[in-house]
């Protein structure tokens, strides 16, 4: 193997099984109909780390203890491919409905979690329909942006806010004026005052929060697509605990979820609701 060149090697089936399963057992992804997909951009990791074969490379991630190895496979392997304003009925839905019936009756803030965050587009862009909200209602609007993912290095990219300039023209003409700042011909920026009350963190939707919360509002979307049915299952009853009563919970609109999977009420196209004891 020649390092610094694009080179592909092959995985025998028993590695790609054992990578296979590690994959779902610690991160619920499934990769079993993915080993072209593996192969290709696992090239990049074999090459940093300077080993010869996949057999050396697993070798490399049974033995590892500081989760260096395991990281940059998650690096590699997840998907995270979002952008601004994306399934845009869902933020409509957000201001026209959801913000007026939370924010008159919230004396603390209102938590909001974006589960599966990648690059931060998402929570950007929930933060901007919060600002704009405010600004149109008059409301006093007070809220906290909790943003995850299980990958350090997009966490890191979504902490920037930094974004190639033509995905800013996915957002309205105002919001791009408001909430954005040209840096130079190809990129801009986020305002900073977006990001003060988001807060962004690594993590493995397989596992509870570290710290015990209940959102009153959770996006969770085009996320499950990559769950198996028991990982998925599993996922949905901790989001859903997650949820304070009367909160929401998005998912993709190739998500739904049918009334087997769910004890939510479905209220609106991929939007459930927690019903109230009381109700």
């Amino acid at each position: 193997m020649e390092y610094g060149r694009e080179t592909v090697i092959r995985l025998t089936e028993y590695e790609f099984e054992e990578i296979v399963q590690y994959f779902r057992a610690n991160y619920g992804i499934n990769l079993q109909k993915k080993k072209v997909l593996v192969e290709c951009r696992m090239a990049k990791e074999l090459e940093r780390l300077k080993v010869p074969s996949f057999a050396e490379y697993l070798r490399l991630l049974r033995r590892d203890r500081t989760g260096d190895v395991a990281a940059g496979m998650v690096n590699q392997l997840t998907t995270n491919y979002t952008y601004f304003l994306r399934e845009p009925a869902h933020f409509s839905l957000l201001e026209q409905k959801i913000y007026p019936e939370l924010f008159p009756r919230k004396y603390g803030p209102c938590q909001i979690w974006c589960a599966g965050c990648a690059t931060g587009e998402e929570c950007y862009t929930l933060a901007m329909s919060l600002c704009d909200y405010r600004e149109s209602s008059g409301m006093a609007v007070n809220a906290r942006i909790l943003a995850t993912d299980i990958s350090e290095e997009v966490l890191k990219r979504a902490e920037k806010g930094i974004y190639p300039k033509k995905e800013k023209e996915r957002l309205p003409v105002s919001w791009q004026e408001k909430y954005c700042v040209d840096m130079d011909a190809g990129h801009f920026c986020v305002e900073e005052y977006l990001k003060y009350h988001i807060r962004f963190l690594k993590h493995n939707l397989l596992a509870p929060l570290p710290e015990k919360q209940q959102f009153d509002v959770i996006f969770c979307r085009n996320v499950m697509i990559y769950f198996d049915k028991t990982v998925r299952e599993q996922l949905v009853r901790r989001l859903e605990d997650c949820l304070k009563e009367g909160g929401y919970l998005f998912t993709g609109h190739a998500e739904l979820l049918s009334r087997e999977e769910t004890r939510l009420e479905q209220v609106y196209p991929a939007v459930y609701r927690k019903v109230r004891t009381s109700e």
